[in-house]
């Protein structure tokens, strides 16, 4: 149990360190009671720590989720509590959270009351993987206030941190209520798209090119085509899990957003009743699953895409692009969760993507980069500032050079706000799905 010197403890020795040298100086004859009082000193300063109260009958209690979505806060409260009549009136505490929850906040000092220490602890974790709660480390002041004594309570939390399913339940609740009168709604599927659905007696508020005159003919009265939106399409999330993926943006890594975006869109895909298949490629692909449908379908998606971690490889774009292109053997809506620095890093996925858009609907999704656009809005107060103005504006002009270029070669290309990129990427999907462009 370690016992550690208060600021009161250290202050009495500084103080005593220049009463002994005053009564050396002045006065020698008492030299002799010094020791003894730094002796008495000693032994009181242990005394405190033997009977400190925070080493009495300590159980801390605390329950964490199992599992918590990346991004998102829980409260967790916890408590503090001592069976011993030796009841400390404050305490301060520090828990040993794993690097993946280090941007978890709570209160550090905790005053009793009712007969026990009360705190919440804000979870929250940053990026996906496992993260423990390892310990709980406690410390309070003795009687005398002249030592800290500091007691371990083991703990065994362990969090799976995984990507926020919760907030992609939420979304997708909100998108497919019917009484959302905000949202997007895909409950009517009749009167969009080209599959034909049935024949219906035709009147004047329908168009005219519609009508079916080889079967008005037969019935002798006019009868028009009725279509629906088209299904069982193809949908492939393609992810580049490379060194650019693994930064973070909005206090979350871009990669962990894509996942999040993915997921949602996911979800629609295949209520609507398309097809969904992942890929996901850093230096070399490494990862292609399958199609999926039907709803039943998402456990498996939500699997695949929580299994992808980003890498600190460059990614190859030309390498996996082409062999996604020949794997994909049908037309389909490649969506591209990727992203680039300037022009140069940018020429070889350039040329893929538009070898891959003459075959493919592609989506390019890129995060907006929020950095480089204060850097730009900052009012510069000295020259380093002005610097990175510049170059943030250089930086800039040569991503929309990109985006244009992409935009020419027939490539779609979605940039969007950080927080708005997975309700932005089902918005942009639905309306290329009315536009009857998949």
């Amino acid at each position: 149990m370690p016992i550690y010197p208060t600021p009161r403890l250290l202050t009495i020795l500084a103080l005593s360190v220049l009463v002994a040298l005053g009564v050396g100086i002045f006065a020698p004859g008492l030299w002799a009671w010094v020791p003894l009082v730094a002796a008495l000193l000693f032994v009181a300063a242990l005394l405190d720590g033997m009977f400190a109260p925070v080493a009495a009958g300590l159980v801390f209690t605390i329950k964490p989720p199992a599992v918590l979505g990346v991004g998102r806060t829980v409260d967790v409260p916890f408590e503090a509590r001592f069976t011993k009549w030796r009841q400390p009136a404050i305490i301060e505490l520090r828990l040993g959270l794993h690097r993946l929850l280090l941007t978890s906040t709570y209160e550090r000092r905790l005053t009793r009351q009712d007969g026990a220490f009360h705190g919440t602890l804000n979870l929250k974790a940053m990026a996906r993987g496992r993260g423990d709660i390892e310990a709980a480390y406690i410390r309070g002041r003795g009687f005398l206030g002249l030592v800290y004594v500091q007691t371990r309570v083991p703990l065994d939390s362990e969090i799976v941190v995984t990507p926020d399913l919760q907030g992609v339940e939420q979304e997708a609740a909100d998108l497919f209520s019917l009484d959302n009168i905000y949202g997007v709604r895909v409950q009517n599927q009749l009167y969009n798209g080209s599959e034909y659905h049935a024949l219906r007696e035709y009147d004047a508020s329908q168009d005219h090119r519609r009508i079916d005159w080889r079967s008005s003919a037969r019935h002798m009265k006019l009868f028009s085509r009725e279509y629906q939106a088209e299904r069982n399409h193809h949908i492939v999330l393609a992810y580049d899990t490379g060194r650019l993926m693994g930064e973070p943006l909005g206090g979350l890594k871009r990669l962990d957003r894509a996942i999040y975006a993915g997921l949602l869109l996911g979800y629609t895909a295949l209520k609507i009743g398309d097809n969904v298949r992942t890929f996901a490629f850093a230096s070399k692909p490494y990862h292609i699953a399958p199609p999926i449908s039907g709803t039943n379908g998402f456990a498996t998606l939500k699997y695949q895409l929580s299994a992808l971690e980003d890498s600190p490889e460059e990614s190859n774009h030309t390498l996996a692009l082409a062999d996604l292109n020949a794997k994909v053997a049908r037309r389909s809506l490649i969506i591209l969760f990727s992203d680039f620095i300037d022009e140069i890093s940018a020429d070889l996925m350039l040329e893929s993507l538009n070898r891959l858009s003459k075959k493919h609907l592609v989506l390019f999704v890129a995060c907006r980069d929020e950095v480089v656009e204060d850097l730009m809005a900052k009012t510069p107060n000295q020259a380093e500032d002005v610097t990175r103005a510049v170059f943030a504006r250089r930086l800039a002009s040569q991503r929309e050079r990109v985006l244009t270029q992409l935009r020419r070669q027939g490539v779609e290309v979605l940039e969007t706000p950080t927080e708005q990129m997975a309700a932005a990427i089902v918005s942009k999907y639905l309306a290329l799905k009315r536009a009857d462009r998949l």
